[in-house]
């Protein structure tokens, strides 16, 4: 019991640690208000300078007629707030209008401004009004106006109960919840079908130069393996797309997302392919190689020397203490498998997550790029909590 509470714990450990440090760099690193206003965001920062004697306010859109709060002399002005001003004076950011003192009246600490006054009236090269009700209006829409830990905690405990927030834009939409339900399905189905076509294509292989040990066969393999290893991803996607599915046409050139099933898993084929062939080299390599070190052992030579076949001994003797290291690589491998598929997808023009983070990163949608980022740790944080389930299965004493 104890051991899977410390898995369990230092999963979740894992998980805090990335989602800490994303969020910290995406808001750190950028300017989440540029991101989302573009050079409005400015508008903040903008100070002008007043041309008569009067009362400086920020006005919310339309001519203010409700009263303000008297200030003493902020550097910043907030909706509602207005402070006294002379000619000459440079405002303070925010400030957006100077009052007439004549159309102002003070009463009881409040501060009531007569019709007929225009927002940006009497101001010099300060900030456009509409500018600085967008600004205020994005500030509270995404939580700008607070600390950084206390956005942190929001967007953690919106995170956990599937609400992923609105995109960086006017609109925000579609909401990034609704984008990872339409892209993830697509990128899980790439990644799963990898693995699995790795794992198929990796464990006869292995079992057959195993068997073959130091012969022309066997460095056939080695050689083969190591072609494979050294093709990165991107390379190996265009020349399978430009042999299979343009020159010989066996494969199609783009995924539909709108086509049945079945047309799609067939669509997603060499797409997953190009992931995985480069995954069954290594676990080919690393199998290979401690079936070999399991076949000298002496209970095989005991399988041998009472008949056992050779297929009986591969499989039901060699096959299951040889899987340790391939399933520690196959757990660790997944994120180096999901961070090729966004690279594939981008090939193979499979709307998935891929795509979505290539957008969210070139323009700096922080929370796409948030949910991405949790979503990818999540995934790889279970699938090493089922390569542990694994090492039980194996072999229970991994437990004790």
């Amino acid at each position: 019991m104890n051991y899977w509470v410390q898995r369990l714990g230092t999963a979740l450990l894992l998980l805090f640690a990335v989602s800490v440090l994303t969020f910290g760099a995406m808001n750190t690193l950028g300017d989440p208000l540029f991101n989302i206003l573009g050079p409005v965001a400015r508008a903040k920062d903008v100070q002008g300078t007043a041309q008569i004697d009067g009362y400086a306010y920020q006005a919310a859109r339309d001519n203010p007629t409700v009263g303000l709060v008297l200030l003493d002399g902020p550097d910043e002005l907030s909706a509602g707030e207005s402070v006294l001003v002379a000619e000459g004076d440079t405002l303070p950011r925010r400030a957006d209008t100077v009052a007439p003192l004549e159309s102002v009246a003070v009463e009881s600490g409040l501060v009531s401004i007569a019709d007929g006054v225009s927002p940006g009236s009497a101001v010099l090269n300060g900030p456009e009004p509409e500018q600085l009700a967008d600004v205020a209006e994005a500030e509270e829409r995404f939580y700008l106006d607070r600390p950084l830990p206390e956005r942190y905690v929001r967007w953690l405990g919106d995170f956990v109960t599937g609400d992923m927030g609105p995109q960086f834009s006017k609109t925000g939409e579609p909401p990034v919840t609704d984008l990872i339900k339409e892209r993830l399905p697509r990128s899980a189905m790439l990644l799963i079908m990898a693995q699995l076509l790795a794992t198929v294509i990796a464990i006869p292989w292995s079992l057959w130069s195993a068997s073959k040990a130091n012969t022309v066969v066997d460095r056939a393999s080695t050689f083969s393996t190591f072609l494979i290893i050294a093709l990165p991803n991107f390379a190996l996607g265009v020349v399978l797309k430009y042999l299979l599915a343009i020159r010989l046409g066996w494969f199609p050139q783009t995924f539909n997302a709108a086509d049945p099933f079945l047309s799609r898993v067939w669509q997603m084929f060499l797409p997953a392919l190009t992931i995985a062939l480069p995954a069954a080299a290594v676990y080919q390599r690393l199998l290979r190689t401690d079936l070999i070190t399991t076949l000298q052992e002496d209970f095989i030579l005991m399988a041998r020397s009472k008949g056992v076949s050779r297929r009986n001994i591969l499989f039901k003797h060699a096959l299951r203490p040889s899987l340790f290291s391939f399933v520690t690589v196959f757990g660790i491998n997944t994120g180096a498998l999901i961070g090729g598929s966004l690279i594939v997808e981008t090939i193979f023009r499979v709307p998935g997550l891929g795509s979505a983070v290539v957008e969210a990163v070139v323009t700096e949608d922080f929370p796409v790029v948030l949910a991405i980022v949790m979503i990818i740790a999540v995934a790889f944080v279970a699938v090493n909590v089922i390569v542990d389930v694994l090492y039980s299965l194996i072999d229970p004493r991994v437990r004790r």
